[in-house]
């Protein structure tokens, strides 16, 4: 689901590229840019895997890709906006929990692993306003998967959010 609407808004924005970006969008993606390193974080709690390539830490000679970070923290934690948005996907995915996407211009954050999701498609977010809060897994972990993306790429958070 993530994927076919980071290549869906790619293509959007190809075309918008196209036609002229409308002025909002290029602000938007340039302040967006502005800010790397100065994110607030999107929840509590501390990096449980981080991004790129890894080697599993239980499996021998498998290697996990990771395309954003996650954050283990307390059960029924918050989670919130790094950034003013509009939310462009809200998705229930099994076994993980329901997703949402928000779309800064040209980049995206990605929320996954959340329950009692408080926003919708098409709802406009800022900074800090809270989306849902981390859902508690079978074996008792909340952790949040959270991405950051321009159009498609997938960026280390780590390299975004406020240290």
């Amino acid at each position: 689901i993530i994927k076919e609407e980071m290549e869906r808004a790619a293509h959007e924005a190809r075309e918008a590229k196209a036609r002229a970006t409308p002025a909002p969008a290029v602000a938007l993606s340039s302040s967006f840019e502005s800010n790397r390193a100065k994110f607030p974080w999107p929840t509590t709690g501390f990096v449980s895997q981080k991004f790129g390539r890894q080697n599993h830490p239980v499996l021998k000679g498998i290697v996990l890709q990771n395309d954003g970070i996650n954050i283990q923290t307390k059960s029924n934690e918050k989670v919130w906006s790094i950034f003013d948005g509009e939310v462009r996907v809200v998705a229930f995915i099994p076994s993980l929990g329901s997703s949402v996407i928000i779309s800064h211009g040209d980049y995206f954050t990605v929320y996954s692993g959340l329950k009692d999701v408080a926003v919708k498609k098409g709802d406009k977010v800022k900074t800090n306003q809270e989306i849902g809060q981390v859902v508690v897994n079978g074996e008792g972990v909340s952790e949040l998967r959270f991405q950051i993306r321009k159009n498609t790429q997938a960026l280390d958070p780590m390299q975004w959010l406020k240290n």
